[in-house]
């Protein structure tokens, strides 16, 4: 019978931290440093040029590339504050300090608060700059920069997430060209991002968490920000991603949904087969989109038999890696409401026999099950906002059943 196990610790136990940032981070060389790579995997997830409005786009596809990470640090606010953008300093500043918000409501809903670290950007040597930072309008202002490092500070306490600033850690000495800065610049970063963050018990705290990675239908994608918000300071949870494509089509499996059983065996077979950081437990789900019928035909989309076959070969599969697995049930469905539309059908009898299977195969596997089913048919009042997706204080309930199943679970 194949081992329930944890994964043996790898060689690299050091905490994965993203680093999200402009040129300061994307050319930075403080990341190889000793006071920085010697305590902490860095991720330079930089780009030269990134204002906080990139954060809208830019972020969600980063945090979804990067299951391993387990906190983040964003160092951004240079590119705001162009002395040649025509808008007041305050109304920069606000605006700012609008999109860094943003970025933490991001970082929140997938890492612990002591895990995410917002720095205020150093000083630049505006008699330094070059032709070509002269050209581009780097002439910043120290009064704006010392109001930005002030509103991120009220900004991460407000968020209860970490802080601390570059200031006037660097003199002119210390730049290559006025903005980007030299070797002894570099050191002097590496040195005060160190500080920063082994100083506290923060990211390494948390990164002794286990991590847990979900793999379901959309289901999870309308309790992924409860269980999150439930799992902060127990687990170090995450996903597979996109969830903002998920989210634009619900039915169809795309991004973080992940769809039925041959997709997610095809999905786990991927994550499983790199050799990079991966989650020791992974709570798996799919049954509903096996079940999805041809109205003229009556053809599922998975038959039991091989959904059966890819149930038993994924339960192989994440216990030959080393990995703890467990098996969450699928949920009801309003069948004459779901069954009104045309393109396709799901029956209950299908959904119970689906279960079914799946428990007998999860016993005989020694896999703990979290019987979601059970416990959402058991609730009462109004379940559904449609034909198979549950109201909003539905989903919240739910997430708290399998924070709370995650406790008792007998391994």
């Amino acid at each position: 019978m194949p081992s329930n196990r944890y994964l043996a610790p790898s060689a690299d136990t050091r905490p994965t931290l993203l680093c999200f940032g402009d040129s300061i981070t994307a050319n930075g060389l403080w990341f190889a440093a000793p006071e920085t790579a010697g305590h902490c995997r860095l991720i330079n997830v930089g780009r030269a040029g990134r204002t906080t409005a990139d954060i809208h786009t830019e972020l969600p596809p980063v945090l979804d590339a990067h299951a391993e990470a387990q906190g983040i640090l964003f160092l951004l606010g240079l590119e705001d504050l162009l002395t040649g953008d025509p808008r007041s300093g305050g109304n920069k500043i606000s605006l700012c300090l609008a999109h860094l918000k943003h970025g933490l409501d991001l970082a929140l809903a997938r890492f612990a608060s002591n895990s995410i670290f917002l720095v205020a950007p150093g000083n630049v040597a505006t008699t330094s700059l070059d032709y070509g930072d002269l050209n581009n309008r780097y002439q910043i202002t120290p009064t704006l920069l010392s109001q930005l490092s002030t509103g991120m500070e009220q900004l991460a306490r407000s968020a209860g997430v970490c802080f601390f600033s570059l200031g006037n850690l660097l003199i002119p000495d210390h730049f290559s060209d006025g903005l980007k800065p030299n070797a002894a610049g570099n050191a002097l970063i590496s040195q005060s991002v160190g500080t920063a963050l082994y100083g506290r018990p923060g990211l390494t705290a948390s990164a002794a968490l286990p991590t847990l990675y979900v793999v379901g239908d959309s289901i999870s994608i309308d309790y992924h920000d409860a269980l999150t918000r439930a799992c902060a300071g127990s687990f170090q949870y995450t996903r597979k991603g996109n969830l903002e494509i998920a989210r634009k089509d619900l039915d169809n499996p795309q991004g973080a949904n992940g769809g039925d059983s041959a997709a997610v065996l095809e999905h786990l077979r991927e994550i499983l087969g790199k050799p990079s950081d991966l989650p020791s437990t992974l709570a798996v789900n799919c049954g509903l989109h096996d079940i999805k019928t041809d109205p003229s035909t009556g053809t599922r989309q998975v038959p039991l038999d091989c959904y059966r076959a890819n149930l038993t070969a994924l339960t192989h599969l994440v216990h030959d890696s080393g990995r703890r697995l467990i098996w969450i049930t699928s949920t009801p469905l309003d069948e004459q409401r779901h069954n009104f539309r045309s393109d396709f059908h799901r029956f209950e009898r299908d959904l119970n026999a689906y279960n079914a299977a799946a428990l007998e195969i999860m016993r005989t596997h020694a896999v703990p099950v979290i019987d979601l089913h059970t416990f959402t048919a058991a609730l009462s009042g109004p379940l559904y906002r449609d034909h198979v997706h549950f109201l909003p204080e539905v989903s919240q309930r739910q997430a708290v059943f399998i924070r709370a199943s995650l406790k008792t679970l007998s391994w």
